[in-house]
């Protein structure tokens, strides 16, 4: 039996759990040294050994980072019952954002079949596919395709606004020491932000892993709570359950608790 596998289990040491995740090894020591990916054995002569089950959680630790998750925010999401749950509302929602792309993709492709034909059967472009052949040439891939992005955007561009009229402010008054116009500015700096809190929060609602109720938290534990820019930890109001949920438009709010199928 080779040496990597016992009672019929895979094991891995440090540099091969690495290479099968496909990261570093210095990537593997450091989720070790965080408390977030701790051997299964240690060898006689001191070395780490993982299963199988640790390179999953390997796995999980690495998606969870890239949703942008904390290395604190992620060991409570691995300690929560409802961690796959809510994983798989993310997937879902990209899932369909992929769908969507490919439907938009093919109906581009389609579009140009088309175009392609009419060249080929009238030796011109017909006039009114010119605007088809435009908006198909200048496409882009979008960064934000969620249900949220249109709102996501503006917040982006208010966002934006605000830092270069704070910062045009500040730079004025290191250049010339006058801070007058600091002080006219904050006020309206402070008034965009309360705003943009607030149409952020009507926007939002958040799906509850355990009850699949769709809710809108308490504001001051929604302020406050940890969170990703897909997720956040909140109470839900139909079960009371405190948990990872995933973000979605308010406009699925369900007002009644939802009826729970065994």
């Amino acid at each position: 039996m080779p040496d990597n596998v016992t009672d019929n289990k895979r094991t891995y040491s440090t540099g091969e759990l690495a290479q099968t995740c496909g990261v570093t090894v210095r990537t593997v020591q450091y989720y070790d040294e965080k408390g977030l990916l701790p051997p299964s054995d240690l060898t006689e002569g001191g070395r780490r050994v993982y299963t199988e089950a640790d390179a999953a959680k390997l796995r999980k630790v690495l998606l969870l980072k890239s949703l942008g998750l904390k290395l604190s925010d992620i060991r409570d999401f691995l300690e929560s019952d409802a961690s796959p749950t809510v994983l798989r509302d993310i997937l879902e929602a990209q899932d369909a954002k992929l769908a969507a792309e490919l439907e938009e993709r093919t109906q581009a492709r389609r579009r140009i079949a088309a175009m392609i034909d009419s060249i080929d059967a009238t030796g011109e472009l017909p006039a009114e596919t010119a605007p088809d052949m435009e908006d198909i040439m200048q496409r882009k891939p979008s960064m934000w395709e969620s249900e949220l992005a249109p709102f996501y955007k503006a917040m982006l561009a208010v966002g934006i606004v605000v830092d270069v009229v704070e910062i045009g402010a500040i730079a004025w008054w290191v250049a010339t020491g006058d801070w007058r116009p600091f002080a006219v500015v904050m006020p309206f700096v402070v008034v965009a932000i309360v705003l943009a809190v607030r149409a952020y929060r009507r926007r939002t609602a958040y799906l509850c892993p355990h009850c699949r109720g769709v809710f809108v938290p308490q504001g001051a534990e929604w302020l406050f709570a940890k969170h990703t820019p897909t997720t956040r930890k909140v109470t839900c109001t139909h079960c009371s359950t405190k948990d990872w949920c995933a973000e979605v438009s308010s406009d699925r709010v369900t007002t009644q608790r939802p009826t729970l199928v065994e």
